[in-house]
């Protein structure tokens, strides 16, 4: 209704309008305000910056990330329908192609409403969407390979806004390097895979941002020390699987990895001086 695109934008009403990304990883609108282009009156033009939707491949088939190129998401805004912040992908002026719209949403995806201030002065509000999570789950990937060009084609500057990505039920055999590249991820899913190697587990410190991480379902889940280990080695994670991390855990898993690093470093150097007394 025009009385709905009338209010003010606010976190509150982004959440309503279903904007927000997953629980994980919700972050606060930013607002930046300018002088606006309006002919009669000089106004205020005030940006707003919410999470979109998921983009969602899930069930599509992949078995390869290059795939996602072609593939339509199931949901989500792909790259052109909703440029990042800071990106200008229309090629107008941002204030410009809100004062084209009356209300609602302009050409590059973002919502514009109006309403006068106090004073009478015009306000117009942008709210622009920004894709920040992806899920890829229950296909065939058994590689990451070209994982980062892949979503450098269907969403903007995947390295700084990605913060989540589901990867689960596939056919993975390890944390791959790919994963890496992506220094704001904040939740990520890899349970009902094939990961068998928990030292591979150790790669994840590089994602210093990580704090859901969900490893279920795969061969590594039997190991005996799995939970101690992999809270002990990612320090900044908040919860396992799904489960919230305790305050306790974290302080046994500490003790407990300083003890495991300490024995494996003098298993390393008896084997070291054994092959040296073979020779």
């Amino acid at each position: 209704s025009s009385e709905q695109r009338s209010s003010p934008p606010s976190i509150r009403s982004a959440h309503a309008w279903g904007l927000a990304g997953p629980a994980d990883v919700q972050g606060a609108m930013q607002a930046v305000h300018r002088p606006s282009s309006m002919p009669g009156l000089a106004g205020v033009e005030t940006h707003l910056v919410a999470s979109g939707p998921p983009l969602d491949y899930s069930f599509k088939e992949l078995h390869s990330c290059a795939e996602i190129e072609t593939e339509e998401p199931r949901s989500g805004v792909k790259r052109g329908g909703g440029p990042a912040v800071g990106s200008n992908e229309s090629g107008k002026d941002p204030g410009a192609e809100a004062d084209d719209a009356e209300g609602g949403a302009t050409a590059s995806g973002a919502l514009v409403a109006r309403s006068m201030a106090s004073s009478g002065r015009p306000i117009k509000k942008v709210m622009r969407l920004v894709t920040i999570s992806i899920k890829l789950n229950n296909n065939m990937l058994d590689t990451l390979n070209g994982l980062q060009p892949s979503l450098e084609s269907v969403m903007n500057s995947p390295i700084m806004n990605l913060q989540w990505i589901d990867l689960s039920f596939n056919q993975l055999t390890t944390i791959e390097p790919e994963l890496l590249g992506f220094m704001n991820l904040k939740a990520l899913y890899l349970h009902g895979n094939c990961i068998k190697n928990l030292s591979s587990v150790d790669r994840l410190k590089k994602l210093p941002k990580l704090l859901s991480l969900t490893l279920n379902g795969n061969p590594i889940e039997s190991t005996r020390i799995y939970r101690v280990y992999v809270i002990g080695t990612l320090a900044s994670l908040r919860s396992l699987d799904h489960s919230t991390i305790t305050a306790d855990e974290v302080a046994g898993a500490a003790s407990w990895i300083k003890g495991h690093n300490e024995r494996a470093k003098k298993r390393a150097e008896e084997r070291k001086f054994a092959s040296m007394d073979e020779d």
